[in-house]
């Protein structure tokens, strides 16, 4: 007798992104993980992309005006407001279109970045060259629910809530830097002519700070040595420094 063989064909694996999703045209997105992954949001090619619809975290932060009101004076007195915080709300797809084992491979290396007790960095670049970040923790995914098999169809799209503990958007910082007199004569101790000494062009009795910013930020000073006592300040709000920074050393 002769033997019968059955052979059943079946498509390859194929887990293209979807179409409807929307690509990033003037604003870049990265997540810079805990653990030193860098994951460009804006790339539907790189995997894992964050979704134009549902996106929560670019405007203002939630507030908290602060007023007081008396029984004989027509409505209320503001006394002050305060930034308490800012919801963060991504829509990540997250895909694959080669296999089901690079697709958790990738989905577990996300989901990695997410972890409690730590922080990543939210940068977001716009056409004009102006970067901003803002620090993030994670706070949850609600509760997502599977609709298909993530590994058989290659993606899945979820909700992730994450929050800052510093509410603001940081640009780039602004870096300046002044001298300070010379004390020591340019041509050196040898009686050949009048002192002479070295001059920058900008000293700290001239220092001027812009914040191009919409709030107050801090100040934070670097005194490179070697120096003997230094006073820095702006505004005329002055803090000495009445000790000695020696040579190569920096005072922060």
């Amino acid at each position: 007798g002769g033997l019968m063989v059955n052979v059943l064909y079946a498509a390859p694996y194929a887990a293209p992104a979807p179409d409807s999703f929307r690509r990033w045209a003037g604003v870049t997105h990265r997540w810079t993980a805990w653990d030193g992954t860098v994951w460009d949001l804006s790339d539907v090619e790189g995997g894992v992309f964050l979704l134009n619809d549902g996106l929560e975290g670019l405007g203002m932060p939630d507030i908290v005006n602060y007023t007081h009101s008396s029984p004989v004076v027509h409505g209320e007195a503001w006394d002050g407001w305060l930034a308490t915080g800012r919801k963060v709300f991504w829509t990540v797809a997250v895909f694959h279109d080669t296999t089901s084992t690079g697709w958790v491979e990738r989905h577990r290396a996300f989901w990695k970045t997410m972890r409690p007790g730590k922080t990543g960095v939210w940068s977001v670049e716009l056409p004009t060259g102006e970067k901003f970040s803002l620090t993030l923790r994670f706070k949850g995914h609600g509760d997502h629910s599977y609709t298909n098999d993530p590994v058989e169809r290659g993606w899945e799209v979820y909700g992730v809530e994450l929050f800052p503990e510093q509410p603001f958007w940081e640009a780039t910082p602004v870096v300046q830097s002044w001298g300070a007199e010379a004390k020591t004569p340019f041509l050196g101790t040898e009686d050949v002519g009048p002192p002479f000494f070295v001059s920058p062009a900008t000293t700290i009795g001239t220092a001027k700070v812009t914040n191009p910013g919409d709030v107050e930020s801090y100040i934070r000073w670097t005194v490179t040595g070697p120096t003997e006592t230094v006073t820095v300040g702006i505004g005329g709000e002055n803090t000495v420094i009445p000790f000695r920074v020696p040579d190569q050393q920096r005072l922060v």
